[in-house]
């Protein structure tokens, strides 16, 4: 007779629960989503970076095309200048002339073009500091101190400029000198130029010259490479005022509103105005023409702005280019 037992038999051995097949089946399910997102994320952010300096260097690339066009406009530009002052041989410079009307904003494919030429010796020449004779030096010198002193600086800073240009580390005789040991405590520390200034904007670095006192100097100053005489016909009120002592800027703008159109026929009309009677004034560095000029030349093209400055001789109708600059003169 067969035992209840064998009808119930005892089951050993670990369980096999479907719930637990189904925890481990889910917890599988979710390591790959989320290793698939991850892989997905991951393409993205490369995609991203990838496009991203894809288009970086598309611009960079457009930038450096559109920098070279607008520096040729500039360039033709300055052809452009040097044509019109190779015409203009007439023996006179004044403001009347076509090269001072300049050349307004003109409409180019992808762009803009303007320019204008300025006469580089009716302004001051720094140079002449050390340039010319012994008469003409001191003449340089009493003239800067003027324009200083109008420019609200101290006169006696003529002699820190000399300082800056001579060749020598000897203190200016003149008194406000300022040679080596009075850059070399500055932060940065630097050291007197000692030769001819290349750029107007070497003044700034100049001891007892604010960066006030070069704005108030900044249209009416030149660094030309030679002695040069200054053009009555274009000159500023703030070097005609420097001609003279006691002669306040006010009266210069005076002189100025009152020349000719087509500037003065001879020196003498110019020494003969009221505001120069009493004076003394001579005419030694004073003519009617120039041979230097400075050719400002602005193109825009696409994203890009370029101003060119370029200093420019005249030498009968040869016209050369002594110096360019981009975006300071």
């Amino acid at each position: 007779m067969a035992d209840g037992s064998c009808r119930n038999p005892i089951k050993s051995g670990p369980s096999a629960s479907p719930m637990v097949f189904a925890g481990k089946h889910n917890l599988e399910r979710g390591v790959a989503l989320l290793t698939v997102l991850l892989v997905t994320a991951l393409m993205t952010v490369l995609i991203l970076a990838m496009t991203w300096q894809r288009q970086l260097e598309l611009r960079r690339t457009a930038n450096l095309v559109e920098s070279d066009q607008a520096l040729l406009l500039t360039l033709g530009l300055e052809g452009w200048a040097g044509k019109i002052l190779q015409r203009d041989v007439n023996g006179s410079d004044n403001l009347g002339e076509i090269w001072a009307t300049g050349l307004p904003p003109t409409p180019v494919e992808g762009g803009t073009i303007s320019g204008n030429i300025q006469d580089l010796q009716g302004r001051f020449n720094i140079n002449n500091l050390i340039y010319g004779d012994q008469a003409s030096q001191n003449r340089a010198r009493l003239q800067l101190g003027r324009m200083l002193e109008m420019c609200g600086a101290n006169p006696l800073t003529v002699g820190a400029v000399s300082d800056w240009l001579d060749a020598d580390s000897d203190l200016s005789p003149y008194g406000g000198g300022a040679e080596d040991r009075e850059y070399l405590i500055r932060q940065p520390p630097y050291r007197a130029g000692n030769r001819p200034m290349t750029s107007p904007t070497e003044m700034l670095l100049v001891d007892g010259i604010s960066g006030a006192n070069y704005d108030c100097l900044a249209d009416s100053i030149a660094t030309l490479p030679e002695a040069t005489s200054l053009n009555i016909n274009t000159a500023s009120p703030l070097v005609i005022a420097s001609l003279v002592d006691n002669m306040t800027l006010e009266q210069a703008q005076e002189v100025v509103k009152e020349r000719p159109e087509n500037g003065y026929a001879q020196v003498q009309d110019f020494l003969n105005l009221q505001a120069f009677a009493g004076t003394g004034l001579l005419p030694d560095g004073l003519v009617l023409f120039s041979n230097y000029f400075l050719v400002t030349a602005r193109a825009d093209f696409g994203n890009t702005e370029v101003t060119m400055y370029s200093v420019m001789l005249r030498n009968g109708t040869k016209v050369e280019v002594k110096s360019r600059s981009i975006g300071t003169f």
